[in-house]
């Protein structure tokens, strides 16, 4: 268990409750899916109680109008729960670190209402709003979103709960609170996360950057407000590796005409917060919920499962459109509707699961709703590799072989499907043909540097340790290739490793080790001292000679510099 607690590697405390949650499922059902979907399944069941214990309390408050029935929550809470968009985020078992962190949020929220209203009515409720904190708070071990509970709790002074309080100093101090949360905030964000993400190299492994990326979300938030309403097969893909970016405000011409549709958005809410204030907070729910993922951060450009909170916020505001649509006849035919609303969004989420219930229907689908994705396309060729076993006699071989070749021919395919058809040659013995090497190479040479550029190649040395014969010749020019690209003391280490056993070359492991400290020079100096413990218990002496000269070297010239 805390092996499991740590196994999150980006940031300072990693996910705890997320990976603990993984390791769990691990022990009582090893690599079987089932296990996992069913614990993801359980937590947006309980999520669903929660929505719905929110509702009820959030549409109790005198100032969202005249008393809504408990059906009314229930209906929304059902709709939330049973959404097609939901089906990515609960049934793609990483997610959880989303769902779960928002178990822990729905808690704080309902645990903040109940302390509003004992304040409104007179009575102490500081200690239930210092424990909304804590349970937010806990929520960020499942993921760093859970941050953005205060966002949400401001929405709701803002419209429904509107600061009251029986007690004029409690009202003044909340309001003192929030200002001086929001002053505080700013400064955070200009101080410390701005000039991280506006630095030169920020965004050095996308093909996009900064502006582009924020540009880009004037579509990205409406395309989410039109999959919501309108939840079509066509229009939730999954994979959106090929969604275009903005790179001007007329290019497309949809990155106005989104910015104007989302600025009046918010300029509806803030001017409708008193007299639609179940609507506005639906509005500003929706926003708060994208703060993160739609701002500056170096993160892909879109995403379903960011929308699983958010979701919430659109369904309130058409919730409440829906009960201020008069009806002549009776509620008979607004009832009737609403039903058919929910049939219809629980049928489209019945098929959606159905095919994420089947690996090879789900691949297949995500191929046909976006046929030039190369990761829903390096997927399908996976997958068809290992129907196939391995052999090359099977049909399946020959369709993953076609497909890696489709997929690699892709506009903004990363190298990933040379590096399949590669090892397929390679666990078949048969000959990898030199275009794939080539083309692999040449994409590395040429595209950022992501994830999948460093996969591709780092994944060939880990089978080539492993005992698969690849061409060392080629291998050796595409790290060398990424390494060029991307400098890393540990990948040149691991280089310098692979130029002695399989190459037998001195010199360029001599290289590689020097580099490797030259690298750690500028963020990690220990590192140079500790790889030349190791080189000398591998007795690399010749290599640990000279890593230690740079590193004497590297001192002597930082110590002149000083003086």
């Amino acid at each position: 268990l805390r092996r499991a607690a740590g196994a999150y590697q980006p940031g300072t405390y990693g996910r705890p409750l997320a990976t603990i949650s993984f390791a769990v499922d691990y022990h009582f059902g090893g690599k079987d899916p089932w296990q996992f979907k069913l614990t993801s399944v359980l937590v947006h069941l309980v999520n669903t109680l929660l929505v719905f214990w929110l509702l009820l309390r959030l549409l109790s408050q005198r100032n969202v109008g005249s008393k809504w029935p408990p059906i009314a929550a229930a209906t929304i809470a059902l709709v939330w729960a049973i959404h097609p968009l939901q089906v990515s985020s609960v049934l793609y078992v990483v997610q959880r670190m989303e769902t779960l962190s928002l178990t822990f949020v729905l808690l704080a929220l309902i645990a903040y209402l109940h302390g509003r209203t004992l304040q409104r009515d007179g009575s102490r409720g500081w200690p239930w709003l210092a424990a909304s904190m804590a349970l937010a708070g806990i929520g960020m071990l499942s993921k760093e979103t859970a941050v953005l509970f205060p966002v949400y709790a401001l929405a709701l002074e803002l419209t429904v709960l509107q600061f009251e309080a029986k007690s004029p100093r409690t009202s003044r101090l909340l309001k003192a609170g929030y200002v001086a949360g929001l002053v505080c905030a700013t400064v955070v964000f200009i101080v410390w996360v701005l000039p991280d993400y506006t630095a030169p190299n920020a965004f050095r492994g996308r093909d996009f950057n900064l502006y582009e990326r924020l540009l880009t979300q004037l579509r990205v938030l409406p395309m989410y407000i039109g999959q919501t309403l309108l939840p079509l097969p066509s229009t939730l893909t999954f994979y959106y590796d090929t969604f275009p970016k903005s790179t001007g405000w007329l290019s497309p011409a949809t990155t106005l005409l989104g910015g104007v549709f989302l600025l009046a958005l918010l300029s509806l809410a803030w001017f409708a917060r008193r007299r639609f204030p179940l609507a506005a907070l639906g509005i500003f729910w929706f926003f708060g919920a994208h703060l993160l993922t739609s701002n500056v951060f170096n993160l892909e450009l879109v995403f379903e499962h960011r929308n699983y909170f958010a979701l919430l916020g659109v369904l309130l505001v058409l919730a409440d459109a829906i009960r201020r649509i008069p009806v002549r006849d009776g509620a008979a035919l607004k009832y009737t509707a609403i039903g058919a609303l929910v049939l219809g969004f629980g049928m489209l989420a019945l098929l959606r699961t159905a095919t994420w219930g089947n690996n090879l229907h789900l691949a297949m689908d995500l191929v046909a709703k976006a046929p030039t994705s190369p990761r829903a396309a390096n997927d399908l060729a996976t997958l068809y590799v290992d129907l196939s076993g391995s052999d090359p006699d099977s049909r399946f071989f020959a369709l993953a072989a076609r497909e890696f070749e489709r997929a690699g021919r892709l506009p903004n395919a990363s190298p990933l499907p040379e590096q399949g058809l590669i090892l397929m040659a390679a666990t078949t013995g048969q000959p990898a043909q030199s275009q794939w090497w080539d083309r692999l190479i040449h994409k590395v040479q040429t595209r950022p540097i992501g994830p999948q550029e460093l996969m591709a190649v780092t994944g060939l040395m880990t089978q080539r340790y492993r005992g698969l014969d690849l061409d060392d010749a080629r291998l050796s020019e595409a790290y060398a290739a990424l390494l060029k690209r991307r400098p890393n003391a540990e990948m040149h280490v691991q280089f310098g490793d692979y130029a002695l056993r399989y190459l037998h070359n001195e010199t360029l492991a001599d290289q590689q080790f020097v580099a490797a400290a030259d690298a750690a020079a500028r963020t990690d100096p220990g590192y140079a001292v500790q790889l030349v413990g190791a080189l000398m218990s591998d007795g690399r002496t010749r290599q640990a000679k000279l890593v230690l000269a740079r590193i004497n070297e590297s001192a002597s010239s930082a110590a002149s510099t000083t003086h």
